[in-house]
């Protein structure tokens, strides 16, 4: 299968998509859509928000009672171009850097159930199982498109995450973070994530949901955790 092919059997025909990536990687095909994707629509995003309103927003988001002068000194460095700026640099940094975290957890939990695929392939694992992440690009800038004032938030960018299609958290709600990070697409990602380990190791469904999830249970539960203390104190 060409890249292009396996890029669309993923939303399609997973088990088919992940089959393609073992025998054959391609991982620069998603990896630059990802970061290249994910780069456009925030430097877009940053370039027509109301970047006045959009430091008000920041600023009060954190909670604490600032100073005239901290309100500032805040705003001074909170520009257009610094926030463009760290974006694309953050971008391009934290995608490839997560997906080579997920494939050091892949390859040791495969040494675990004992198989020897090696680095190289967990690292395409890591990067075409978050290729459903590619649907936050067209709903980006489909919101950004609608949004006629400029005055949109940042979380807004994400239609289709849980907070924005159910909960409609306030960015002040200790839930809200949890609920913005969650998104259809992710879940999904893990469903192929799921269906490609079962493939690539021959394990079981149950263990192959297992290996998969519990990183996501370890770190959205700690993370629900920290909201619920937050909230009752």
């Amino acid at each position: 299968m060409s890249p292009l092919s396996t890029l669309l059997a993923v939303f399609v025909e997973p088990a088919k998509a992940m089959q393609a990536v073992r025998e054959r990687s391609m991982a620069w095909f998603p990896l630059l859509l990802l970061v290249g994707g994910t780069a456009i629509v925030w430097v877009w995003y940053y370039q027509i928000v109301d970047i006045a309103w959009l430091q008000d927003q920041m600023l009060s988001a954190g909670g604490q009672k600032l100073s005239p002068e901290q309100i500032a000194a805040s705003k001074s460095f909170m520009t257009r171009g610094f926030l463009i700026g760290s974006t694309i640099v953050s971008v391009a940094i934290m995608l490839p850097l997560i997906m080579l975290i997920s494939a050091v957890y892949y390859l040791l939990a495969a040494k675990v159930v004992g198989s020897d695929i090696g680095f190289g392939k967990w690292f395409a694992f890591a990067v075409w199982t978050s290729v459903p992440a590619l649907l936050l690009v067209p709903a980006g800038i489909i919101k950004i498109l609608t949004s006629s004032n400029g005055q949109l938030t940042q979380q807004a960018v994400n239609p289709l995450s849980l907070n924005e299609l159910l909960f409609h958290l306030p960015v002040s709600s200790p839930w809200a973070g949890l609920a913005n990070a969650i998104h259809i697409p992710s879940i999904w990602a893990a469903v192929v994530a799921i269906i490609g380990y079962k493939l690539w190791t021959g394990k079981s469904t149950v263990t192959s949901a297992i290996v998969v999830l519990l990183p996501l249970v370890v770190i959205y539960g700690g993370w629900a955790a920290f909201a619920f203390l937050h909230n009752a104190a």
